[in-house]
């Protein structure tokens, strides 16, 4: 028995369940015949090696915010730190340990970048750690590929364990990249792992690296004729597809796509508790940032799952000691970058986190120092989910790296309102479509300049039902607007009608570094710039309006 923090796990199991009882009540389908597995998985552990606090995203409902953490710093006072790979190696271990021979791990992608130190070592170290861990098999998420094409397939070479993407194809022939999938023997199971990629890749920044030279795409017809062929040349006891196509996109997949048995889902950073069943495949989702493990145990009778019992096990580093060995890698890995990422550039007054759906505070600090720092009119930045929430107190290099782990640059330009309109209105369907093979990127692009009201109960193309720039003065369509933005591509597409762009050759995370010197102590808040119409008739109509509506 043992137990974390938070959310408290134990096993007392059938130890303390008399025999007799057990042998009356059990399931018809646990006996002798049937065999056992326990599927490991981890996923967008974004190379965070070391711990981190980390504020999940608080869940909208039709009467307001439902917060998931309340006051976060006084949580994370109680809580500590979660993650860091020397401790999910712990509960791995732990978990490997109470069916030996009979695990299965695995990673649904978004882990080999992400935090500061892979700015510094490209995903080098994050490699060798899950080598040590002893990993299984990992599908590619959208970030991997935002390596160079020819650094990302050195870093396949690297691992020890299968790297697998049945929908990432080469663009002339249509030929697999990568191993579709892998044969794994576990106990006296045949096990068939299938990896998929993110689908849209090609449409995020990692297009920038690698996504550019190869095809993705949802790719079901080829996932069915995938599935046949292995039942038929290798005749699994078991299918388990790890996917960073993201909770709802893996959820319509699974329902579409027959012969999955178990889908472990990556990309939306959802962390899991009860896994859902849709067209006989499980699916489940381990959170983000390492500060999760999911553990899924099945009882295997005739190629069918006739039981299943599900963990999602929280990592805190308080409860669960660091594994000496994978800790001895994390160090030598930070040694070389300690002096630059250790760096204090200033302090901040009020916690920062990155993750929620509409704006958060790091988001608004991102997008204002960017506007103030450019002088423009409006700034953009893409709504990334991953990044270490900061609390009250000092910031260092790797913080600002962590938020930043890129060299994007930034790049100015000019749109006409009526163009801006337009583009907001694209990237709103896209996050909000009911259609989750539509929904492309993470939450709302984060931006600065403007105050937005929308309506999602409106028809495609009027969702946005008024606009007014920050200092609360009419928007006006006919007008040019001055942008800047960093890991945007809108102002490339003729159809956003963007003159005059212009890259500035200026790092955005040294600028930001700088804004945070020379501002310290920084700060930011939730305002206006995002909210529903409901909000402005209750202003209309007398009642109480907050800036932590969302």
């Amino acid at each position: 028995m043992f137990f974390y923090a938070g959310h408290r796990v134990h096993w007392i199991g059938r130890l303390l369940v008399p025999a007799l009882f057990f042998c009356a009540y059990a399931p018809a389908g646990l006996t002798s015949e049937a065999e056992q597995i326990r599927i490991i998985s981890t996923n967008d552990i974004h190379s965070y090696m070391r711990p981190i606090y980390y504020r999940y995203l608080d869940e909208t409902r039709p009467w307001g915010v439902q917060s998931m953490e309340g006051d976060y710093v006084r949580k994370a006072a109680y809580e500590g730190r979660v993650g860091g790979m020397a401790h999910v190696a712990t509960v791995i271990n732990r978990l490997r340990a109470e069916k030996p021979g009979k695990t299965l791990l695995v990673d649904s992608g978004d882990t080999w970048h992400g935090s500061g130190l892979s700015v510094l070592d490209q995903g080098r170290s994050m490699v060798k750690i899950m080598n040590a861990i002893g990993y299984d098999a990992m599908a590619p998420g959208n970030w991997e590929f935002i390596y160079s094409k020819e650094h990302f397939l050195q870093l396949v070479d690297q691992a020890n364990f299968s790297v697998i993407a049945f929908n990432l194809t080469d663009k002339e022939w249509g030929d697999p990249v990568l191993d579709q999938y892998v044969i794994k023997q576990v106990g006296s199971l045949k096990v068939a792992v299938i990896g998929m990629t993110y689908p849209w890749t090609a449409l995020t920044s990692s297009v920038a690296g690698a996504a550019q030279w190869w095809g993705y795409g949802i790719k079901e017809a080829e996932a069915r004729e995938l599935i046949a062929q292995i039942k038929s040349e290798e005749d699994p006891d078991l299918i388990v597809f790890i996917s960073h196509g993201g909770y709802g996109l893996d959820q319509k997949f699974a329902r579409r796509v027959d012969g999955i048995d178990v889908l472990v889902s990556g990309h939306t950073h959802n962390p899991v508790f009860e896994p859902v069943v849709w067209n006989d495949t499980i699916i489940y989702e381990a959170g983000a940032l390492g500060k999760y493990v999911a553990s899924l145990d099945l009882e295997v009778k005739d190629k069918k799952v006739i039981s299943f019992d599900y963990q999602l096990l929280k990592v805190n580093q308080d409860y669960v000691p660091a594994d000496p060995k994978i800790q001895g890698l994390v160090d030598e890995a930070y040694r070389p970058h300690a002096d630059k990422l250790d760096e204090v550039v200033g302090h901040v007054d009020d916690m920062l986190y990155r993750r929620d759906y509409w704006q958060s505070t790091l988001g608004n600090l991102l997008t204002d120092s960017l506007r103030a720092n450019q002088g423009t009119d409006i700034a953009f930045f893409p709504a990334w989910r991953y990044g270490a929430t900061l609390l009250p107190g000092e910031v260092t290099v790797e913080d600002v790296y962590n938020i930043i782990p890129t060299g994007g640059r930034i790049v100015t330009f000019t749109m006409a309102g009526k163009e801006i309109k337009t583009l907001l209105e694209n990237i709103l369907s896209g996050v909000v479509d009911n259609d989750p093979f539509a929904r492309v990127g993470g939450d709302m692009i984060r931006f600065s300049g403007l105050n937005i009201v929308y309506d999602l109960g409106n028809k495609l193309g009027s969702r946005i039902v008024s606009v007014t720039t920050a200092d609360g003065q009419p928007f006006l369509l006919e007008k040019d607007y001055t942008i800047a933005s960093v890991h945007t591509r809108f102002q490339d597409n003729p159809l956003f009608g963007a003159r005059d762009v212009k890259d500035t050759g200026k790092v955005f995370a040294d600028q930001l570094i700088e804004y945070i010197r020379n501002n310290t102590p920084v700060t930011a808040v939730l305002d206006n710039r995002m909210s529903p119409r409901r909000e402005t008739l209750q202003a209309e109509t007398g009642s109480k309006r907050t800036a932590s509506t969302f």
